[in-house]
């Protein structure tokens, strides 16, 4: 092969400047195309993932009592400390936005007893997810975690809220449930860095109505299942079919 004819073979396998630019230009516009189209994917499946957990942890705790008669015990508690009352550093701030704390008493006690619920798991006030806590005895003077009064009536299951009225507590490994209704505590899928389960607590939180706004119920009644971020199943729904449309 002549000189000329390598030099020009070389040319031919090269990019020049120009195609470099269209080339570029065709990755940038594919990149805007792509990156909201996987932002929205993320959305979509944090969304319909956490839907479907809601819906099948509370499948799971009625169809429990319907089978014992009794709610799981050993749900988790939200707290570090139930007799001191410090609250989990690693809670979703979602979360502790519409939560706050509910002191037991001898009544509320034993609605909460009378329903199984006798035990919850404390965890370290740093613990993350996936660190097993220790069960600890429910009293009468122990500090859990409540919805406030304003959350009630955010999430439909009051049309005027009352402070005290609703229990909350996590769903961890070591509830009841475990091994006879699932096959382990569901884990909520984060949506980002910050919410991920390894920095931030992220079981459900399983609800139950202990007094009727005056007097303590004879029995908890179990009520609902929201998010580690605080939000319903409404919202969840809601929030997956908002990005659908805006895609």
């Amino acid at each position: 092969m002549s000189t000329n004819s390598a030099i020009a073979a070389k040319s031919r396998r090269a990019f020049t400047l120009i195609e470099l630019i269209v080339v570029l230009t065709i990755l940038v516009g594919l990149a805007g195309i792509l990156i909201p189209t996987v932002t929205n994917m993320v959305g979509r499946t944090n969304r319909s993932t956490t839907a479907a957990n809601i819906s099948e942890i509370s499948g799971a705790i009625q169809r429990f009592e319907a089978i014992y008669v009794e709610y799981p015990d050993n749900f988790d508690s939200l707290m570090s400390n139930l007799a001191t009352g410090v609250t989990l550093n690693t809670l979703n701030p979602g979360l502790t936005a519409v939560i706050e704390d509910l002191v037991l008493d001898a009544d509320t006690l034993a609605a909460l007893n009378n329903a199984g619920i006798v035990n919850v798991g404390q965890h370290a006030v740093d613990d993350t997810t996936f660190v097993l806590p220790t069960l600890t005895p429910l009293l009468a003077t122990s500090t859990i975690k409540g919805l406030t009064a304003a959350h009630q009536q955010a999430i439909g299951i009051e049309t005027t809220g009352v402070a005290g009225k609703y229990a909350a507590f996590g769903l961890g490994t070591l509830s009841e449930m475990t091994g006879k209704l699932m096959a382990d505590a569901p884990v909520h899928f984060p949506r980002d860095r910050a919410t991920n389960p390894d920095t931030v607590y992220s079981r459900f939180i399983a609800i139950f109505q202990i007094t009727d706004g005056t007097d303590a119920l004879t029995r908890a009644r179990f009520t609902g299942v929201i998010a580690p971020d605080g939000q319903p199943l409404s919202d969840q729904l809601g929030g997956y079919f908002n990005i659908s449309a805006n895609e």
